[in-house]
């Protein structure tokens, strides 16, 4: 399906840069769904979307399956050629291109600075005969359109003249052959909206941009730099063909810009114009006549297609002209000119205003909360979003032109934000796996404890008894006591290993009650009081007066501690300080317990395995390498976590997490939970 309008945009192409919205001068650009879409209503077609689009995602009406299809049937098809043309296809003649474009199947080629070169004596005469003010000359479309739309209390203002385009039309149609297709040729998207005003309906048949008679020229496989010169069709023009440049209507009117008394006021580029217009509809202006064009002259329209810089262009068409100035007399001039005296060369206006809600500040405040805009230095005003404050584009967001999402600094918040929310589920994750996996080896390290335990337990005993039984019945004096005393000492310690993986596999259940932290640690450390030594290990109790009971079971969790602590002081064989501190979290869900040590310190790459069973950093016979393990179990029972960090040489801290909520679920007498 065709797009509707004189410009549309591209969606595949479409990158989200905004220029289009930061350079439209009438906001006929709406963003939606990311899209920046052209407003068909409030376009202006001043063609400044195309020029500013890097990404080409901007699309002109194409004018070429009309004026194909006037080719191929046979019609009479005349072209008017633009006085750009020069600087359009610079260095191939003019003349060449004339040729060019016969070949093309035209019947006649003329120069649309002849039109011009009526439309300025029609100024001269408005200029003398006028006796309100201001006059805005009306050549540019764009103009015409943003006057009627959008300060259509300038209507009155605007020239009661039609563009040299028009006239040129007028002359075919209405005095040489009125059964031809008139087709304008130039650089101007607006005179493909111009073709379609009813104010000037019928002059003109088609527009075509200058891309797209290149476009045609190289369908056709023709190339102008290799045809000879012809002439263009008469009427010829004379001074007119300074049109395209700045002032050029004033030249070609004879009309007078005396600085000093500011009767008239010359400029061009969209920013300029909309603000001489805008302070116009003021009053405050005294000029009386405003030639004005959207374009830095005509040599600078959004489909001019030339390599050559803004000074080159006006060289060129200066040279052109200058070239072809002596053709024909002043006389000889006028006298053409007197023939078309009486052809109707005027147009209306019509009033078109456009209007659009206005919020309240509320409501833009409201939008602004948005974006985390809630204060006056959160609006950075950094026009990224293509609007110049915003507050601007708050307005532009009530009135469904914009998106609360164009704003850059709050999309980079937002990924900022989100990069840091995929960071913490990416640790969490791996907190996760490390936790799987850890419980999956304490799991199957249960099952065999659990077994060889068992199988272990019974002869040990008797091993044990029957050693006491014998060590009873010997003397100290006998050579076989010593050794009895070993087999009882080895036999003990495994009795103690066997105790140990008994420990190990039976976390299964938890008998939870409310417990005070801080007094279950005082009496794990009563327990240690022979450990501690006399002053030789140094504690410190950090305790949180106001830490909340907790549901827990006292007897594994003081198993927990006292497996900690004693790992602690057995990393200070020389004496140290052993810190011990209780405190709540600061989101208030979970309490913290933590047992820091002076000692010698865990190397790095053994972090990671002191939780796995019979993994130890004792000497051989001083350790299970069970405590850890059976520590993290019961941890883990709880819902609850244990990290590890350490420096060699510095000391070691072990933190416990338990959820702070756990006693909401237990009761007076206790719960069992599994």
């Amino acid at each position: 399906m065709p797009a509707s309008g004189i410009v549309h945009t591209i969606g595949v192409r479409c990158k989200r840069c905004y220029t289009c919205v930061r350079s439209c001068p009438s906001r006929a650009v709406k963003v939606e769904g990311g899209q920046a879409k052209v407003i068909e209503e409030r376009c202006i077609a001043c063609g400044y979307c195309v020029k500013v689009c890097a990404q080409s995602a901007k699309e002109i009406e194409s004018g070429l399956p009309a004026v194909e299809q006037m080719l191929r049937a046979g019609e009479t098809v005349y072209a008017i050629l633009a006085p750009s043309a020069p600087a359009a296809f610079y260095p191939t003649c003019l003349g060449q291109v004339v040729t060019a474009v016969r070949q093309l199947g035209f019947a006649a080629v003329l120069e649309v600075a002849f039109g011009a070169q009526l439309v300025a004596r029609r100024y001269a005469w408005l200029a003398a005969c006028q006796s309100r003010a201001p006059i805005i000359t009306t050549p540019c479309p764009a103009i015409v359109a943003y006057v009627e739309k959008y300060v259509p209390e300038l209507v009155p203002s605007l020239a009661p003249i039609v563009s040299p385009a028009v006239a040129l039309g007028r002359v075919i149609k209405r005095r040489h052959n009125p059964m031809a297709r008139v087709v304008f040729i130039g650089p101007c998207v607006a005179k493909k909206a111009e073709i379609k005003d009813p104010d000037v309906a019928g002059a003109l048949d088609a527009a075509l941009t200058f891309v797209e008679l290149k476009q045609l020229f190289a369908q056709r496989g023709i190339h102008p730099a290799e045809l000879p010169e012809s002439d263009f069709d008469g009427p010829h023009p004379g001074i007119a063909r300074l049109f395209p440049l700045s002032g050029g209507l004033l030249r070609s009117a004879g009309l007078v810009n005396d600085l000093t008394r500011n009767d008239v006021i010359v400029t061009e580029g969209k920013d300029n114009c909309v603000a001489v217009l805008r302070e116009m509809a003021t009053g405050r202006l005294e000029a009386r006549f405003l030639d004005i064009l959207f374009c830095e002259g005509c040599i600078d329209g959004p489909h001019m297609d030339s390599d050559l810089s803004l000074f080159q262009r006006k060289e060129v068409v200066a040279t052109y002209v200058a070239a072809h100035a002596g053709r024909q007399s002043p006389e000889e001039l006028e006298a053409v000119l007197q023939v078309y005296d009486d052809l109707d060369l005027g147009r209306t206006f019509t009033d078109r205003r456009l209007t659009l809600p206005v919020p309240t500040q509320e409501e833009i405040e409201a939008i602004l909360r948005k974006i985390n805009k809630t204060t006056k230095e959160d609006e950075l005003n950094c026009g990224a979003c293509g609007y110049p404050t915003c507050r601007d584009k708050a307005v532009a967001v009530y009135q469904g032109l914009a998106e609360v999402e164009m704003c850059l600094p709050y999309l980079i918040d937002q990924l900022e934000a989100n990069l840091r929310e995929l960071e913490r589920f990416q640790r969490e994750l791996q907190s996760a796996q490390e936790q799987l996996i850890q419980s999956e080896k304490l799991a199957s390290m249960g099952q065999l404890a659990a077994g060889v335990a068992h199988e272990l337990n019974n002869p040990l005993g008797s091993i044990l008894l029957y050693a006491h039984l014998l060590l009873k019945d010997t003397s100290r004096d006998d050579p076989h006591w010593s050794d009895l005393k070993l087999i009882v000492g080895e036999t003990t310690r495994c009795k103690h290993i066997v105790s140990g993986l008994l420990d190990f596999a039976r976390q299964r259940q938890l008998a939870l009650q409310p417990t005070d932290l801080n007094a279950l640690v005082d009496e794990c450390l009563t327990r240690m009081a022979h450990q501690l030594g006399a002053g030789r290990v140094t504690v410190v109790r950090a305790y949180d007066p106001e830490l909340p009971r907790i549901a827990v079971d006292p007897a594994q969790l003081g198993q927990a501690v006292l497996n900690v602590c004693g790992n602690a002081v057995d990393a200070m064989p020389r004496g140290g300080q052993l810190t011990i501190t209780t405190r709540l979290a600061d989101d208030g869900r979970a309490v913290q317990l933590a047992v820091a040590d002076t000692g010698r310190g865990i190397p790095a790459e053994h972090l990671s395995k002191i939780f796995s069973p019979f993994y130890t950093t004792k000497p051989s016979g001083q350790g299970t390498g069970l405590g850890l393990a059976i520590t993290y179990g019961i941890v883990k029972m709880h819902r609850g976590s244990i990290g590890v960090t350490s420096q060699v040489g510095v000391g070691t801290t072990f933190t416990i997490t338990l959820p702070a909520n756990l006693e909401a679920r237990s009761s007076a007498r206790g719960e069992v939970i599994g």
